[in-house]
């Protein structure tokens, strides 16, 4: 009987131990998981305070200290939240520097688009970009920098053909365009060459009727795609 009492007691004592063991164990797991979390929080802030500092975009040309190009870090997270807010901004700043009437932003499905008529940036039949132009583009620049956008640059021009030793037809003048920005952004920006594409479409892509003088105008651009 003693000895059946005395298995039965070492058996107890080898549960008990057993369960604490398991049960520390299991706390030392969690402490170690709520640590790792808090590393990794503070990691993830100080790269989000890098980044606002960096990305920060303040034109010289409006007021200064003036915030018009507030890019976020979290695009991956929300890309649709992001994708609005810098539309957004992208909007003030353009509004501010007095090209409201001859550029559109509008959200796509895979980004979003900036439309400007091909006077802002080019003089007529000329494929120079304009001197006054490179700060709007140094916009579209720090967009591509500080976000995973992928840019793609279409040439647009109206129905009225041109034919001169530089442009034989309008081909040669809406890619050329196109070409020229691309190689801004990617000298000025230091933007990698696979984000990059450029395209001319002549008078063959018209978003109104060539008909009539305002039609003309319209058609007259060049599109910016920003896609992720």
């Amino acid at each position: 009987m003693k000895n059946e009492s005395g298995k039965n007691k070492k058996k107890q004592e080898s549960g008990v131990a057993s369960w604490e063991v398991i049960y520390c164990s299991l706390v030392l797991i969690l402490v170690a998981f709520f640590a790792m979390l808090v590393s990794y929080s503070s990691v993830q802030t100080d790269k989000v305070k890098n980044f606002r500092k960096e990305a920060g975009f303040i034109s010289k040309s409006l007021t200064p200290g003036s915030d018009t190009l507030n890019l976020s870090p979290d695009i991956l997270q929300a890309p649709g939240e992001v994708v609005t807010q810098i539309m957004k901004s992208l909007r003030t700043y353009l509004t501010q520097a007095g090209l409201d009437n001859s550029v559109n932003i509008e959200k796509n499905r895979q980004g979003f688009k900036v439309t400007f008529g091909s006077s802002v940036l080019f003089s007529s039949g000329k494929a120079e970009i304009n001197k006054d132009a490179c700060s709007y583009l140094d916009a579209m620049i720090k967009i591509t920098r500080n976000n995973p956008f992928s840019i793609r640059v279409e040439g647009h021009t109206d129905s009225v053909p041109i034919n001169t030793p530089e442009f034989p037809s309008n081909w040669e003048l809406s890619t050329t365009r196109a070409v020229n920005i691309l190689r801004y952004i990617l000298e000025k920006g230091d933007i990698p060459a696979e984000k990059l594409a450029a395209v001319g479409f002549s008078r063959y892509h018209p978003i109104a009727s060539n008909n009539i003088a305002e039609g003309r105008q319209k058609n007259r651009r060049v599109d910016f795609y920003f896609e992720l």
